[in-house]
């Protein structure tokens, strides 16, 4: 683990110090928050977290550090740390993939979105596997539906499970990919930003949308091109409704650079 993480946002950047106890220390506007850095030399009775997932941690920490203050509640910390290493302990010793979508996949490619659970992608043969390991784990199986959309409670932090095979709506023209499809083969790791648009542009929400224009607003004319071809192979449908979000988010680009 490199002493400093940067971290960047649409928001501010903040630098990450590493402390004495193996913790990195994140000074935000309103408070200070600590991040369990997971370095597994230092803390051999867990597993290692990749810097991009502790680096959507630490964004997701600092949203519900500004709430609390603002609400004046009291807030849990590390407690999508904890979440995303038991989901990470059930995919290495299980051998079970774990895809992560949702609003967590938003912060991946750019936007720091405000989400307060945590979506994942589980195939469908293996998905049973997954329910029955959870509560050795630390989740509760806080919903049991026919259908895969399963609801895990880690603590106070939800997930809420995109089964292989379902619909993100019922008049989507297309089934949910598993994590392979995903670009997951092992582990638990962010859906590919192709598979990620793919599935927001199929729940047909206005929020998946807006998440989808200000990541490509982040994003380099070659994921375009990857996106566009992605989506192309999978529906037309879905391929022309990317143009339309591309092109909204081009143009709040270019109004958002002559403001500055």
């Amino acid at each position: 683990m490199p002493p400093f993480l940067i971290l960047r946002s649409s928001l501010a950047k903040h630098k990450a110090r590493s402390t004495k106890n193996g913790y990195f220390e994140h000074p935000c506007k309103l408070t200070t928050f600590v991040l369990p850095t997971f370095n597994f030399q230092r803390r051999t009775s867990t597993l290692s977290l990749s810097v991009e997932i502790e680096s959507t941690i630490a964004i997701l920490c600092r949203g519900s550090e500004g709430i609390a203050a603002v609400m004046n509640t009291d807030t849990e910390q590390n407690r999508f740390s904890r979440a995303l290493e038991g989901l990470q302990r059930i995919a290495i010793e299980r051998g079970i993939p774990i895809a992560i979508v949702g609003g967590l996949g938003a912060i991946r490619y750019g936007y720091p979105a405000a989400t307060q659970d945590i979506g994942v992608s589980v195939s469908k043969s293996q998905l049973q596997s997954f329910i029955d390991a959870a509560p050795q784990y630390g989740f509760k199986v806080a919903w049991e539906s026919k259908s895969g959309w399963h609801t895990l409670m880690h603590g106070d932090v939800e997930i809420n499970v995109v089964p292989e095979g379902g619909r993100a709506r019922n008049s989507s023209p297309t089934l949910i990919p598993g994590p392979a499809e995903m670009g997951v083969e092992s582990g638990l790791q962010y859906a590919s930003i192709e598979s990620w648009v793919e599935l927001k542009i199929s729940s047909g929400r206005q929020k998946d949308r807006a998440h989808i224009v200000e990541v490509l607003k982040k994003s380099k004319e070659e994921t375009f091109d990857s996106i566009q071809r992605h989506l192309a192979s999978v529906h037309e449908s879905y391929a022309v409704q990317f143009a339309q979000l591309l092109s909204e988010a081009l143009v709040e680009r270019d109004q958002e650079k002559e403001r500055r």
